[in-house]
This record gives C-alpha cells, sequence and structure tokens, in this order.
C-alpha cells in the first residue's frame, strides 16, 4: 500500500479548469504531494479532491513531519459518502460499507501500529481478513490526527466538551483542557462519566469520596510530562483518554501515597476522543455536500465482570 501523506502544496494551474464550483482549479494548497491530481469533472468527486479541500480548509499547515496518510485504499475511487471515527477499528468499517461511506477520516491508527507499518504484517491472516474488506468495499481510509489536533479551535476538545456539557465550567472556552464544575466526589464524578460516556469500564485513582471540583485533562493519549505537569497544578483530578500505567497512573497513585489529595480518570480511547470525531464530522458537513458525511461510534472493546457482554461484532 502506498504511503500517500496528507500534505499541502502549491498547486498549478488546471487547464480548461472553471474558477469556482465543482471541477475548479484548487486554491494555493492543492492537491497533497502523492495524491495526484485528477481531471476537472462535475460527476463524482474521488477521495483524492476530498482530501485535499479537507487539508485547505482546516486553515492550519500540514506538518513538515506527520502520521497523516493514506493508510489504505484507491485515492481516485469515486466517493460514495465520508465516515469519520476515532480509529479505523474492523467494526467501525464494517458500519461506514454498510452505510455507503466508503471514505473514512480517522484520527489514530488502522494497523495496530502509531505510524501503521506494514512491514511484519505480510502473511497475518488478521490483516488479510481486514485489508480484503477495504478493497472489496472499494474504501478509502486517511489517517488525519495530526492536523485535527493543529486545528484551532481543537475538535477533539470541542466536542468532548460538548459532549460532557461541560462548554460552560472551561477555562478556557477556545481550549477547553481545564474545568471547574460543580463540587462533587470523584466517585460521583466517575459514575457520571460512565453514564454519559456509555461506558462500561471507567478506571480511576485515588480516594472515591475525595473532593472534586478543578479537572484538567489531555484527551486520547496522556504522555508522561504534559501528563506530569497537569498533576503538579492545583487540579483536583486528571480525566485522560489513556496513558501508559507506569506513567501518568503511577505518578497520580505516588500522590495519593504521600498524602496529596490527587486523583485520576481513565475513559478509554475511543471513549476519550470519538465525540471530538463527532464535532469534526459536523464541521466537514459545512464544507462537503456533494456527499453525505456521517460519524459512526465505534463498539466498547472491554466488557466488566458485572456485564460481560461482548459488543463487537464478528459478522463480515
Amino acid at each position: 500500500m502506498a504511503d500517500t501523506r496528507i500534505a499541502q502544496a502549491t498547486p498549478s494551474p488546471v487547464a480548461g479548469a472553471p474558477a469556482t464550483g465543482r471541477g475548479a482549479a484548487p486554491a494555493a494548497g492543492g492537491p497533497p504531494p502523492g495524491f495526484g491530481r485528477g481531471p476537472a469533472h462535475t460527476g463524482p468527486v474521488p477521495a483524492v479532491e476530498f482530501l485535499s479541500r479537507i487539508t485547505q480548509r482546516s486553515g492550519v499547515p500540514s506538518r513538515p513531519q506527520t502520521l497523516d496518510r493514506v493508510v489504505a485504499g484507491d485515492v481516485s475511487a469515486d466517493v460514495t459518502g465520508i465516515a469519520c471515527m476515532a480509529l479505523a477499528t474492523f467494526d467501525g468499517l464494517k458500519a461506514a460499507a454498510a452505510a455507503g461511506r466508503n471514505l473514512v477520516i480517522v484520527l489514530e491508527d488502522t494497523w495496530w501500529s502509531d505510524n501503521d507499518d506494514l512491514q511484519r504484517l505480510e502473511g497475518n491472516s488478521t490483516y488479510k481478513a481486514k485489508r480484503d474488506f477495504i478493497r472489496a468495499h472499494n474504501l478509502v481510509v486517511a489517517r488525519f490526527g495530526d492536523h485535527i489536533a493543529d486545528m484551532k479551535p481543537n475538535p477533539i476538545a470541542m466536542g468532548m466538551a460538548q459532549q460532557l456539557g461541560w462548554e460552560a465550567y472551561a477555562a478556557d472556552k477556545a481550549d477547553p483542557v481545564r474545568f471547574n464544575i460543580p463540587p462533587t466526589t470523584l466517585l460521583a464524578l466517575t459514575q457520571s462519566l460512565g453514564r454519559t460516556l456509555g461506558s462500561r469500564t471507567l478506571r480511576a485513582v485515588g480516594d472515591p469520596r475525595l473532593p472534586v471540583s478543578k479537572v484538567g485533562v489531555i484527551w486520547g493519549n496522556a504522555n508522561q510530562l504534559p501528563s506530569i505537569r497537569l498533576l503538579n497544578t492545583d487540579i483536583d483530578t486528571l480525566l485522560v483518554g489513556y496513558t501508559h500505567e507506569w506513567e501518568a497512573v503511577m505518578y497520580a497513585q505516588d500522590q495519593v501515597a504521600v498524602g496529596m489529595k490527587k486523583s485520576l480518570i481513565s475513559l478509554g480511547q475511543a471513549a476519550g476522543e470519538q465525540a471530538g470525531m463527532k464535532y469534526f464530522a459536523a464541521w466537514l458537513a459545512t464544507i462537503i455536500d456533494e456527499v453525505p458525511v456521517e460519524y459512526i461510534a465505534l463498539a466498547k472493546p472491554y466488557w466488566n465482570l458485572n456485564n460481560p457482554v461482548n459488543l463487537v461484532s464478528t459478522r463480515i
């Protein structure tokens, strides 16, 4: 599969292309390198044109070094619809194909590694099944995580704050990563988050009776230093998508062990990001009207001892 990066480039004029409308020559910041340029047309729109439009209209340049790229599929394929999801799980791809959304925009990886490395996957039966499904249903999977992270406002932060109903509590409405919520306890907050996000497997560190009102958040992956910096501020709890347990989790645990009034809540990767992709899909629908744009929620992979039910579809 081609390593097709999503980046901006200065376009050359397209002979005979109209100034505006479908088939128009792209404005500055045209087709990304590696995508190529299709001919002007008035019929179905290929994936390359939509990807170029998204890149241009996001308002931010592509990073010189980025993980964003088309990780599967043919960028010249005509698009019948667009699906937005946190990760390109096989379950999510099945839902996109069933809905007729063959361009899949994802925040995270598809092939089980941060850089979607395929070097060791040839001959792997799980890889083959997923790859063959993508090909059979003419799917194009594009990773946009870096680009989305650089957008202002950040769609993930805005969507998660909206999902939780915390917009009014944000210390900075344009960058909602610290919240002053109504006083509660760690247990009550965790229970409320579980109900709102429909999560069966939230995990918390700290005294369940701990009074909580100042919340810091890192949506998605909470790396070591940003997590520790936030825990060293005046927040009562750090809310993360996911983190290495030997980093932020252990640091919060040690803060508790020395008597500090601190705590941490881990939502899980999809639960800590996917409302942001719903927000991103809503934005995408304002710049794309040729095909339907849909947010697809992912099946929750974990079950707990009180509710041992698998929600991941096993049908292909």
